[in-house]
């Protein structure tokens, strides 16, 4: 995964980690790792320098050559950089799993691609590609649930659903409590970018803080400089906790401190049929949230609803129910417990990891053979 950092949430705290708990020798090859080992796992820079739309061909001859050097029963490769590395290696015989967790034939539409006529190009690029691999691979894994039916051959749906256990969930347990305050606390945790919400929320808590004192906790990264110095020039900015890049531990630990997740993403690209994680994360520990009304993010529970799901471009109404929401501690936490149950009892990464390692055991046995 050439692109991915050594402590990726899917790829490394989830599937890697699931394999090496299971007895595998996994080795990461990621993007500049600043440890040699993570998680008892061995760590290995991709040998993958250029960064151009051109990367997944002009990196293809190292990726190949270190892959090959590496000897591996099993490569699971991620996203569509890979792709080129996955053909040549089932050229050569060897077995692949491909992981993706976007819808590349709508995530385009929002990548900084120019010109942009390429994007439809490389959307219909991608997707070709992809379904090429589904019918030639050990398997393909999603996170969406159009994406099966769509790729078609041997398509498999691992959605982005939440750690309950191992070393991460124990050092986010283990992590020492925010002070308490007075002032409510939303919090928002992943990419921010104008599509995912950040100036809308900034607008929400500034008009929020003209009734009652709260506070919004930032937890990632800007997609770019220029819009973290619009963000910090915004009227709002006065009410943020900025927190920044930090670890997956850290994070859920400031989301089982916060009141509120937000999670109010446009309706743009595939993220309407995303599996989206911080969702999921809110309610594993508990934190009721307002969220884009989407189909795909509706959950029900006989305990409730978990969240109150808004129109993200109606600000008026999202304030609105979000004063309710502040206002009403036993609505909060009546929903708080109906999300902990449904992720405790419907939805989490041990309900998926059996077919993960059912997938990787089928293919070292073939190559075994």
């Amino acid at each position: 995964m050439p692109r991915c950092r050594h402590d990726h949430i899917r790829a490394v705290h989830k599937q890697a980690w699931t394999l090496h708990r299971e007895g595998y020798e996994v080795l990461l090859v990621v993007r500049q790792p600043p440890v040699d080992t993570y998680l008892g796992m061995q760590v290995i820079t991709a040998n993958a320098p250029f960064t151009s739309i051109l990367r997944p061909i002009l990196n293809l001859p190292g990726l190949f050559l270190q892959a090959w050097r590496l000897k591996c029963d099993v490569y699971i490769l991620r996203n569509p950089d890979t792709i080129p590395l996955a053909l040549l290696l089932l050229l050569t015989g060897r077995k692949v799993i491909y992981d993706t967790h976007e819808d590349f034939s709508k995530r385009p539409q929002i990548r900084r691609i120019s010109p942009a006529w390429l994007k439809p190009v490389v959307a219909w690029s991608i997707t070709a590609c992809e379904r090429l691999l589904a019918r030639t691979t050990v398997a393909v894994l999603v996170t969406q649930r159009q994406q099966p039916d769509f790729l078609g051959g041997r398509t498999l749906l691992q959605p982005n659903a939440p750690l309950v256990d191992g070393p991460i969930v124990e050092a986010a347990h283990a992590t020492p409590a925010l002070p308490k305050s007075d002032r409510p606390s939303l919090i928002y945790v992943g990419e921010m970018t104008r599509n995912r919400g950040v100036i809308l929320m900034l607008d929400l808590i500034d008009r929020l803080n003209q009734s009652r004192p709260c506070c919004l906790r930032l937890v990632g990264w800007f997609d770019t400089e220029d819009l973290r110095q619009e963000a910090q020039r915004h009227n709002g900015w006065r009410y943020v906790e900025d927190y920044g890049t930090v670890s997956h531990a850290q994070s859920l630990s400031l989301i089982r401190d916060s009141d509120v997740g937000l999670a109010l993403l446009h309706p743009v690209a595939d993220y309407p049929t995303s599996s989206i994680t911080k969702l999921f994360e809110y309610m594993q520990f508990g934190v009721p949230f307002i969220a884009s009304d989407f189909p795909a993010w509706r959950v029900s529970t006989r305990f409730g609803p978990p969240g109150i799901y808004v129109n993200p471009e109606a600000p008026d109404e999202i304030l609105s129910l979000s004063q309710q929401l502040l206002d009403d501690a036993s609505q909060r936490s009546a929903m708080g417990r109906a999300g902990q149950h449904y992720i405790e009892n419907s939805f989490n990464w041990n309900c998926y990891a059996e077919s993960l390692l059912a997938l990787v055991a089928d293919a070292s046995a073939s190559t075994f053979k």
